[in-house]
């Protein structure tokens, strides 16, 4: 009667529906499954061919395996639960604090005024930042000369007239450069946690909802 592998095959069985259990009293359940298995291998053994010894130890050593794996799967889940709840604290601190995001997109509410940035491969003699809304409106802001680099400039609703909405950004340059993208910064209102699991949303003061991982700097407030 061949019980070695039931043996295995049951206390595999034993852990994975376990995960709700400790570590502790999941080896416990282990243990005590395998130990019955084991005597009851023993006790319908062929006397005219006992089983070798050497098959029991590897028995043990399998159990041995089964106990570790479930420790560490316990381990890994509780670690995992500890790590979120810590980088959910962590980003929630950055409610009122200034960030600077990677965007191409502002949401106005047609006062707050919004600082942001461009970086120039090259040095251009003019450059300007256009904002788009939903209609195909354009407000072009000429943001004039600049070195290469960092060019800082300002969108002011109402000194531009944009009404209250949402807008794409781009940004174009004398000289034809391309893919020039564009950073604004914005002071932390709120941080939602999507119950999907994706990154955590940023609803920043005058410019909309961003994804944490548009973070590019941490500024002062």
């Amino acid at each position: 009667m061949n019980i070695s592998n039931s043996a295995t095959t049951t206390a595999t069985a034993s852990t994975s529906t376990s995960g709700t259990t400790t570590s502790t009293s999941g080896n416990s359940q282990i243990s005590d499954m395998f130990l019955q298995l084991l005597v009851a291998q023993i006790k319908n053994q062929d006397p005219t061919n006992p089983t070798d010894g050497k098959e029991y130890v590897s028995q043990l050593a399998q159990l041995s395996q089964v106990q570790s794996m479930d420790s560490i799967s316990s381990l890994m889940t509780s670690t995992s639960r500890q790590v979120s709840s810590l980088q959910k604290q962590s980003i929630g601190a950055l409610t009122g604090q200034k960030v600077m995001v990677a965007t191409d997109q502002l949401s106005t509410d047609g006062t707050t005024a919004v600082t942001g940035r461009l970086t120039l491969a090259h040095a251009a003699s003019q450059v300007t930042l256009t904002l788009k809304d939903s209609a195909g409106n354009s407000y072009p802001l000429s943001l004039g000369a600049s070195s290469a680099g960092d060019m800082s400039f300002t969108v002011d609703p109402q000194a531009m007239g944009l009404p209250a909405g949402t807008y794409s950004l781009s940004a174009t340059t004398d000289n034809n450069q391309t893919n020039l993208s564009t950073e604004l910064l914005g002071t932390v209102k709120a941080v939602r946690f999507p119950l999907s699991g994706s990154d955590p949303v940023l609803s920043l003061q005058g410019i909309g909802d961003v994804n944490y991982s548009t973070i590019t700097q941490f500024t002062m407030a």
